[in-house]
């Protein structure tokens, strides 16, 4: 007779608890919206990007003035590289700093453009790399802004699902 009364008891302790397990989720039940690390745009550039892209060895000396810094040694990033009608767009996927991050470049003339941004797509600094002269950060922030914005451009036009 106790073995009975105890089947019933775990059967009833069962039927309350399980209710409760699902409640760890309940955001979702009420129609809000899922939490992304990254913005959808840019979980979409990063998927590509570890898709497509070639494991390559940055030069230290730009992306150093960006504070993405590997001791001095070449850093290692996962890059997309396409010709445009105005030169070829390079952007490079950095994870030194153990966040997603977006170094885009593109050449003018002989001075070599980089942007830093987040995944978010928000600037965070510009620097201007001539052929034979060492990097400096770019102070003109409407020009910075401006490139910026073209060299984004350019990669969201070419992005698989948008």
């Amino acid at each position: 007779m106790r073995q009975r009364n105890f089947d019933r008891r775990l059967f009833l302790g069962a039927t309350l608890a399980l209710p409760l397990g699902g409640c760890a989720n309940m955001a979702g039940m009420f129609g809000s919206k899922p939490k992304y690390t990254l913005t959808p745009r840019g979980d979409r550039l990063v998927r590509w990007i570890q898709d497509e892209g070639h494991d390559v060895m940055m030069a230290p000396d730009a992306l150093n003035l960006m504070g993405i810094n590997n001791e001095n040694r070449d850093i290692p990033v996962r890059q997309l590289a396409f010709d445009g009608s105005d030169g070829r767009y390079v952007i490079s996927l950095v994870n030194i700093r153990h966040v997603h991050e977006f170094v885009l470049h593109r050449r003018q003339g002989d001075v070599l453009i980089f942007h830093n941004c987040d995944t978010a797509f928000k600037r965070l600094l510009s620097v201007r790399y001539p052929r034979n002269g060492k990097p400096t950060v770019i102070t003109d922030t409407a020009f910075a802004e401006n490139d910026f914005q073209q060299q984004l451009a350019f990669w969201f036009e070419r992005m698989p699902g948008r």
